[in-house]
């Protein structure tokens, strides 16, 4: 009786498509992170926290989230360009701060040769996975995750979730999109996302236009705070899809009335910043062009690569890498289940 119910359950248990869910890894944010954070050691001394701390997570994350289709999103070359010329300033002090803060490196440069170093190590060892990557010049990872994501709620997808501590991508969630914050480890999703913003998650980047972000060195109007843009702007939290001249509305308004808050001239005096902050970080407007959105679909439709176990070994043998985990070949079975999902 219980084997005839196993057989039943597996009958009514419709085969997963490739596309069923899709995880997308935010390549660069997942390395650095590590990088900085994993003092991780070869026996030959050398640091190699950034290459076994992304394998470490993302194998976590495939094991958490058991997707159908995993795919590593890298900044392409010069993937910045477009927004610097924007705004010089955009991300203007990477340049020179240093990501590790514990004496291992003399120098910025031997820092950066370091963590390129293990960027080209760990897409060797992604490559033995049944994962896929991309990366396009002069695209940022952001621009290609939100091109996914944006087809993804419009398409047969059932499920794509984001895995990245960037902030940006929360305004995309939806009830197809949600994001995994691994610093948090929590997940946003359309049920709990207003719980963390405060407003709708397509109003978000309004909130950050006028707030700045640090992280990519982007100004926001000072003096004000999340509680001032709440109880001033209150349609935020209320109408979906509301556009920035509703914020400058609301400011005219207020201008015209005896009393007024200080904010709001000094929003109205900074406002070119505010409009030049919502270009940079608005993810719904898509910045590749039709080749380059022909070119990721090609990447969606594409059957998985295999899992090539013995020369995943064989180059943690090479790197003198004892294991990613305890139990290396237990990690590696968090990959073999991309490899039954029907093509």
């Amino acid at each position: 009786m219980a084997y005839e119910n196993i057989l039943n359950n597996l009958k009514e248990t419709p085969p997963r498509e490739l596309n069923d869910h899709i995880l997308i890894v935010d390549a660069m944010n997942m390395l650095i992170r590590s990088f900085s954070l994993l003092k991780a050691m070869n026996p030959s001394g050398a640091h190699i926290g950034g290459l076994v701390g992304f394998l470490r997570s993302l194998g976590y994350v495939t094991r958490i989230f058991d997707p159908t289709r995993v795919v590593i999103v890298w900044d392409g070359k010069g993937g910045s360009a477009n927004r610097k010329n924007i705004d010089p300033n955009y991300k203007a002090q990477r340049a020179t701060s240093r990501i590790t803060h514990w004496g291992l490196y003399d120098s910025k440069q031997e820092e950066m040769e370091a963590l390129i170093g293990q960027l080209h190590r760990t897409q060797d060892y992604l490559d033995c996975l049944p994962v896929q990557q991309l990366m396009m010049e002069k695209l940022e990872a952001d621009d290609i995750i939100a091109y996914i994501a944006k087809r993804a709620s419009s398409s047969n997808v059932k499920k794509c979730t984001i895995i990245s501590s960037d902030k940006d991508f929360l305004q995309l969630v939806d009830d197809t999109v949600e994001v995994y914050a691994p610093i948090k480890k929590k997940t946003f999703t359309e049920s709990n996302i207003f719980d963390e913003l405060k407003v709708l998650p397509e109003n978000y980047n309004i909130v950050k236009a006028l707030l700045g972000d640090n992280s990519d060195n982007l100004a926001g109007v000072k003096g004000l705070g999340i509680k001032t843009i709440l109880s001033e702007f209150p349609k935020l939290a209320k109408e979906p899809n509301m556009s920035l001249e509703y914020v400058y509305d609301v400011c005219a308004e207020k201008l015209e009335e005896k009393k007024f808050k200080k904010i709001f001239p000094k929003i109205i005096t900074e406002w070119d910043r505010v409009e030049t902050n919502f270009k940079l970080m608005d993810l719904n407007v898509s910045d590749l062009d039709d080749k380059e959105k022909e070119y990721v679909m090609d990447v969606l439709r594409a059957s998985l690569p295999d899992l090539q176990t013995g020369a995943f070994l064989r180059q943690l043998e090479q790197d003198k890498i004892e294991g990613i985990t305890k139990n290396t070949e237990g990690w590696l079975e968090n990959f073999r289940g991309l490899t039954a999902v029907s093509n």
